[in-house]
């Protein structure tokens, strides 16, 4: 009778012992939300005028004054820009001669994004370009008695040569926008033989929206 109350006891302690015994300390545990230090400014870039493109956009800190580039492929364009600042946005275009260029100041650009936000945001860009190809329609004033217009050459200022026909003292052509032009017309005269006269020089610059001009030489 002993022994069996000693185990009683001891079986008895034992399960006091183990529901007494304390589990582990929970540990509380905290996120705290920190700004990011940059944010990824991405999205589309177009043109309106025919043969142009967007080449790069530039990002200078309104307050700092520091200057970011970001080149464009395909259409489209990807930067990190320090948070929390406001950008001046500049688009840079380009048109398929080496003299078709320009820049559009594209106005402010805040990159604030709060603790908590997405890294990221969206900036789309279209550019109203001119084209870089005009198609020019032109008349001959000049009359010769004994000669008769048969062709029209423009020269541009970097050498480039376009030739048109000339029938009933009417031309058309299609000639590479923003650039000096020298013109000769060619006539050809009774005994078959051909020689030109210096016309003028002439200016193709044309805007934006314009695909077409009409042109009085002589």
């Amino acid at each position: 009778m002993v022994v069996v109350a000693v185990l009683l006891v001891a079986a008895s302690l034992g399960a006091a012992l183990y529901f007494r015994v304390p589990g582990p300390a929970e540990s509380e545990t905290t996120s705290t939300l920190t700004t990011s230090a940059t944010v990824n400014v991405f999205g589309l870039v177009s043109t309106v005028g025919q043969g142009t493109h967007v080449v790069s956009l530039g990002f200078t800190d309104t307050t700092t004054g520091a200057n970011f580039t970001a080149p464009t492929s395909g259409g489209k364009f990807s930067i990190d820009l320090p948070n929390g600042a406001v950008y001046d946005v500049v688009a840079r275009w380009a048109g398929n001669y080496s003299w078709q260029a320009g820049a559009d100041d594209r106005g402010d650009l805040t990159v604030n994004m709060s603790a908590g936000s997405m890294e990221a945001m969206s900036y789309n860009v279209q550019l109203e370009t001119p084209p870089t190809i005009v198609a020019v329609h032109g008349t001959i004033l000049w009359t010769l008695p004994t000669a008769y217009p048969v062709e029209i050459v423009y020269t541009a200022a970097d050498g480039e040569s376009f030739t048109a026909a000339v029938q009933n003292a009417t031309f058309s052509t299609r000639l590479p926008n923003m650039m000096d032009y020298h013109v000769k017309v060619f006539w050809q005269y009774q005994d078959g033989t051909t020689d030109y006269l210096f016309a003028s020089n002439q200016t193709i610059n044309e805007g934006l929206g314009v695909t077409g001009v009409d042109l009085a030489v002589g």
